[in-house]
């Protein structure tokens, strides 16, 4: 049954339900609509006599999946598409086992697709993950409290907080996962799921097991020392990650995935959320001439310390509104100068060249959310006690399009840009 990025077979009664989106299975809108597609069919067919005893959900790929498009994430969901954590919570509650294949990393949301199911096997290759926090997010799907569940409230604090995806080995010793296998992973899924079927054993909803909850002192514990070490940290978002994993022990377990979900939203519309997805896709678009990665820690190469050296010319020793201004101003002349292809180049060689903070967006991310015409009429009042607040003309045409300047010069002022 099915097509497109999800796929439906059932055999000897037990249902496989594949994604199948290369490169990386990807949770878009096509995908949640198949994934509820699939899922609208076995629910239909429960009380018949072709109902399922079991479900599979795999993955056609070397990756079972990516997760959600960063992309998308903050974005109103269109007409018809579900929201992941509806599609999670429909897993958990179908009433046969439903056994998670992992072939390959489940990061993100595809890791809280693989929680929502009652078990979980992996190929010694896989990995697992939520490095939600690098964005600044609490998950979106129920994956923290799914996490704690199955691991407690130091391993899943210690993921959440570094936001570093495990090992096969290292998620099969924390609970994560029932089995590594070596062989063919779908068909162990298949014979698992058809076992537990075989041998009457009910699902094992995930959210709301309490087994690593009977000691609430140690929990409690756990949740303190971390709230003490994220209590003032810049990042907003960690010291509500933590809140989540108490909240796993101090509420019912619908209510705290509610409150985790609203712990998410919130982070959504926090401007460090929009900052760190700014600087996360600005790494990933400048040239490696620019940029690169030793051990995978971005580091400018020679031409970007050099274009550096021309985002610092002027601002040393400068502060607040005067070093934005500067850094913004000097920045402007080296895009209209062709020196770099976008002006989010400039802030990912001031993150990691010049110690802006990510939680910023860097200079011109930052520019743009201070508001540039007021930072224009700044560097207007500055200029004359200082040539290096004398306002650019990108700088200048860029207050016509909200601070954009690359859409700036899109609007065809290149002329006036280059005179001036």
């Amino acid at each position: 049954m099915g097509g497109g990025p999800v796929t439906t077979r059932i055999t000897d009664q037990i249902a496989a339900v594949t994604l199948d989106l290369p490169p990386g299975n990807a949770l878009g809108a096509d995908t949640l609509r198949g994934l509820a597609a699939a899922l609208d069919g076995i629910e239909a067919s429960l009380d018949t006599a072709e109902a399922p005893r079991g479900m599979v959900l795999g993955s056609a790929n070397e990756v079972f999946s990516v997760g959600l498009d960063l992309r998308e994430i903050d974005a109103e969901a269109a007409s018809g598409t579900p929201a992941l954590h509806e599609i999670c919570a429909r897993i958990e509650r179908l009433p046969i086992p439903v056994v998670a294949a992992l072939p390959g990393s489940a990061i993100g949301g595809g890791a809280e697709l693989a929680l929502a199911a009652h078990y979980r096997l992996a190929v010694p290759s896989a990995r697992i993950g939520l490095p939600d926090i690098v964005l600044g997010l609490p998950p979106g799907a129920g994956g923290g409290q799914r996490l704690a569940a199955l691991c407690g409230a130091e391993t899943a604090l210690d993921m959440l907080l570094r936001g570093r995806p495990i090992t096969a080995q290292m998620a099969r010793q924390a609970g994560l996962i029932d089995g590594v296998v070596e062989e063919d992973i779908d068909a162990s899924a298949r014979a698992l799921a058809a076992q537990l079927a075989a041998a009457g054993i009910r699902p094992r909803p995930v959210a709301g097991r309490r087994e690593l909850m009977v000691d609430g002192m140690a929990w409690l514990d756990a949740v303190q020392r971390r709230r003490r070490a994220t209590d003032g940290a810049p990042l907003r978002s960690a010291s509500r990650v933590v809140d989540c994993i108490e909240a796993a022990l101090l509420l019912p377990a619908a209510s705290a995935l509610r409150f985790e979900r609203t712990a998410h939203l919130d982070a959504l519309a926090d401007p460090q959320f929009a900052a760190l997805r700014h600087v996360y896709f600005a790494e990933r678009r400048i040239s490696p001439s620019l940029l690169e990665r030793d051990g995978g820690t971005p580091a400018p190469t020679a031409q970007g310390r050099s274009l550096l050296a021309a985002l610092g010319r002027g601002g040393e020793g400068l502060e607040g509104e005067m070093r934005l201004a500067a850094a913004v101003a000097q920045g402007a002349r080296l895009l209209a100068a062709g020196r770099v292809a976008r002006s989010a180049d400039l802030d990912a060689l001031a993150v990691h060249g010049l110690g802006w903070s990510r939680l910023s967006g860097g200079p011109f991310h930052a520019a743009r959310s201070f508001g540039m015409a007021e930072l224009v009429a700044m560097m207007e009042d500055w200029a004359g006690a200082n040539p290096v607040f004398e306002v650019p003309p990108l700088l200048r045409a860029s207050v016509d399009t909200d601070g954009d300047l690359d859409a700036a010069l899109r609007r065809g002022r290149v002329a006036e840009i280059k005179t001036g």
